[in-house]
């Protein structure tokens, strides 16, 4: 029987088999004939799949709304969809709940109503209602401003983070009923929780919007903040019934009690109504003269031009900046959307797509947890986003009020997309990602005990069902952080928290564009983003427009661009370095193969870049000169002892392993469900002793995703050698064992196969043969 791991992602060869050319649905959408009339078509359509539209189911709550919040819910529809219902039930008896059920639900009522009936209720009662982002915040604003107009003011909801006036911010912790506020706020504004005690002491509901989002480091800082806020509500006398949000995400209720420790319900089957739904499977390898992208962006264009109203996500910065250029004309503009815009960019494009100024936007991410623009009626998907999750959350942003929607999912040569080419019907049935807190994130236990500390005095109990690890505890004792009086822990720094940031940032270059209307345009990016897009040399997009890097003062973290004018694009090598550290852990599942798991710092340099026209046909290659970055991880370093005895000539095998760790970077993401782009490889020479290390940027240890990939090497070697196996190249393509960022081109393709092959064979017989006796 094959894994679930190989069962899931079966189909590896490089194009979709002709029988999933016939739609799922036997018919053939009006919308796929437009496409397929369209000029740059070369038959890229394999696959259609209908959801049939579905009628809404209501319920009445078990517990009656109060005349005020009736009168509110009829202005509102009348009737509570069955997941609103069941969340007001849950709310008014004090549960805490996770509502997690798709994009344009009515996920908004149906946290908002239980909120005001709670507030009616009890006239000194507030709320607290926490977003990941501030555009979100003032989004939500805006709605309970309206609402709270047709109470006659009595809740006087107000947004409280870092850009509310000083002037204000008392005038709103004494008055407003509902508070919106982000994480990143939260975390600094407790260390002035005496200020707030009114409020806390109040405290009926705290809503926590896009849950899903919280995953990883920034999910182990979000519950470090949550238990810390639940110490200093039971302080003041108060405990709030949670409310969680949640995307698409196969463990709700455990991902909730992980971030919270506390009890919750799910309420997962959603009442509301649905249109009906057309998603178009896109292969681009069946035009293999027009890069993906540049699909991606005739294919938004025509559909503009269709007076379709149209988002593509990408999944870079770089790729969603080029499809908004090349796809724009003189009478259609695309604008781009992402982080690293300022606010007021970013509500522009809003404002913009929402009047119908324009029909298209070329978005990363940042639009999965954007405000509701219930105008749009299509999505493009510029590649496979990484996880079911994330693809049914960029999906779901069209048909937001009950337009008929149309889906198209672009996918190239990778292992994920042609699975998912290959088993496009088995979508619907296929289990979202478990959403994962890095729980074990030391660092930032030992940063939120601190703070905990400083907050109120820790007792010994506190810190034994809080996130404070007992060797977090004892890190800050050693350094003089904390201090014990008694029974307590008290912190000897008065509010750490100015100089603790909720996470930690990355240091960030400054980006200047010359030749703009506004010569002070700039942009943050991160060093990492600047040493891949921004080096000396390169073409960088802004908001749609192509500069080329003049000069990078790398002591300043200063870079400075001017117009480019050939339409040209550029694609960096790196050069990439491990230096290993502490060993973790050491196995060895066969005498000739050894595995260790070790701290390690990871070096990159850019060397130097490939030049390409519009027609992405390489014009120049040029090396450059660019500053050194280093990053802690985690890493396996697979050694392999005597290539002989495995088959493989000395001499080959470093090409051998090269070409292997090549193949396995590919199918890396399926062990962690695509979920992660930190996860990454490089082939050490070592003199005669080569090795493959996968490693996994991170701040802290141990990092359970390295511990994953030891435990399924067997599995992604299995996957690698089919990959290769089936690519019909004859000596190593893209699609298999070639990687075109890494400028060491020492690769055997036929040797790799072998390899795999060998590795397999130590990994399930752990016993080297017996030798025959010469006597």
């Amino acid at each position: 029987m094959p894994s679930d791991l190989e069962a899931r992602f079966r189909a590896l060869s490089h194009r979709a088999p002709v029988a999933s050319e016939r739609s799922v649905d036997g018919g053939v959408s009006s919308m796929a004939d437009l496409l397929e009339r369209a000029g740059f078509y070369q038959g890229q359509i394999v696959q259609t799949i209908v959801i049939p539209a579905r009628d809404a189911r209501f319920l009445e709550p078990t517990t009656p709304l109060s005349a005020q919040t009736k009168r509110i819910a009829d202005t509102l529809g009348g009737q509570l969809y069955t997941h609103q219902a069941l969340v007001y039930d849950h709310v008014q008896l004090g549960t805490n709940v996770v509502l997690a059920t798709p994009t344009a639900s009515g996920k908004t009522l149906a946290f908002v109503l239980p909120t005001l009936e709670r507030l009616l209720r009890d006239p000194q009662a507030t709320a607290l209602f926490l977003y990941p982002t501030k555009a979100l915040a003032y989004d939500q604003l805006e709605r309970l401003q309206e609402l709270d107009r047709s109470l006659s003011g009595s809740l006087r909801p107000a947004v409280y983070d870092g850009d509310t006036p000083t002037s204000e911010r008392a005038k709103i912790r004494a008055n407003a009923r509902i508070i919106i506020s982000n994480p990143h706020g939260l975390h600094l504004y407790l260390g002035w929780h005496a200020s707030w005690e009114s409020f806390l002491a109040n405290l009926s509901v705290v809503v926590i919007d896009e849950a899903h989002h919280y995953v990883g480091s920034l999910g182990a800082s979000f519950g470090g903040l949550l238990w810390r806020l639940q110490r200093l509500t039971a302080h003041y006398g108060a405990r709030p019934v949670l409310i969680a949000a949640s995307g698409t995400i196969a463990n709700p209720q455990e991902h909730l009690e992980t971030l919270t420790g506390l009890p919750f319900v799910v309420v997962d089957q959603s009442g509301a109504s649905q249109s009906a739904r057309t998603i178009l499977f896109w292969d681009c390898t069946r035009d293999p003269k027009t890069p993906p992208s540049t699909q991606a962006a005739y294919l938004t264009r025509h559909l503009v031009r269709m007076r379709r109203s149209v988002v593509v996500f990408s999944n870079t910065r770089a790729q969603a900046e080029y499809v908004a250029m090349a796809g724009s004309d003189r009478s259609h503009r695309i604008l781009p959307y992402r982080s690293g815009y300022s606010p007021e960019m970013r509500r522009r494009v809003e404002h913009e797509l929402r009047s119908g100024a324009i029909r298209g936007v070329s978005a990363t991410s940042a639009l999965e947890l954007g405000v509701d623009i219930g105008s749009l009626d299509t999505v493009v998907l510029n590649g496979y986003p990484g996880s079911i999750s994330s693809l049914w959350q960029r999906l779901g942003r069209a048909g937001r009020t009950n337009l008929e929607a149309l889906g198209i999912v672009m996918v190239g040569g990778d292992p994920i997309s042609r699975s998912l080419l290959a088993n496009a019907s088995e979508l619907l049935e296929r289990s979202p990602e478990h959403a994962i807190a890095a729980s074990d994130d030391t660092d930032i236990l030992t940063r939120h005990l601190l703070l905990a500390a400083a907050e109120l005095p820790l007792s010994e109990e506190s810190v034994t069902d809080g996130p404070g690890a007992r060797a977090a505890l004892a890190d800050l004792l050693g350094r003089d952080l904390l201090i014990r009086d008694g029974a307590h822990y008290l912190s000897t720094r008065q509010r750490p928290h100015l100089s603790t940031p909720f996470m930690e940032r990355e240091a960030s270059y400054e980006i200047h564009f010359q030749g703009t209307r506004d010569h002070r345009t700039v942009e943050r990016i991160s060093i990492r983003q600047a040493l891949r897009e921004a080096h000396k040399g390169a073409v960088f997009l802004h908001f749609g427009t192509p500069f080329r890097v003049q000069r990078v003062d790398a002591e300043h973290r200063q870079i400075f661009c001017i117009p480019e004018t050939d339409g040209h694009h550029t694609q960096p090598t790196l050069f990439r370095s491990l230096s290993q550290g502490r060993t973790l852990e050491r196995l060895e599942p066969h005498p000739l193969l050894a595995m260790e798991r070790i701290e390690a710092l990871v070096v990159e340099q850019v060397t130097g870049y490939k030049e390409f026209d519009h027609q992405s046909r390489q014009v120049a290659k040029r090396k450059v000169a660019s500053p050194v970055i280093s990053s802690p991880a985690e890493a396996v370093v697979i050694a392999c002892a005597d290539p002989i005895y495995l088959g493989i000539e000395p001499e080959e095998f470093f090409a051998a392993l090269h070409a292997l760790e090549h193949a396995l970077t590919k199918v890396l993401p399926l062990l962690t469900n695509g979920g992660t782009s930190d996860l990454a490889s490089l082939t050490l020479r070592n003199g005669d002793e080569p090795s493959i290390v996968i490693y996994y940027l991170t701040k802290s240890h141990p990092s359970a995703m390295i511990t994953k990939v030891m435990e399924h090497l067997g599995e992604a070697l299995h996957l690698a050698e089919r990959m290769i196996t089936e690519c019909s190249c004859a000596n190593g393509c893209a699609f298999c064992v070639l990687d075109p960022r890494c400028d060491d081109e020492v690769i055997d393709k036929d040797a790799a196969i072998s390899l795999s092959g060998s590795l397999q064979k130590l990994l399930h017989h752990p016993e080297p043969p017996t030798q025959g006796n010469d006597d």
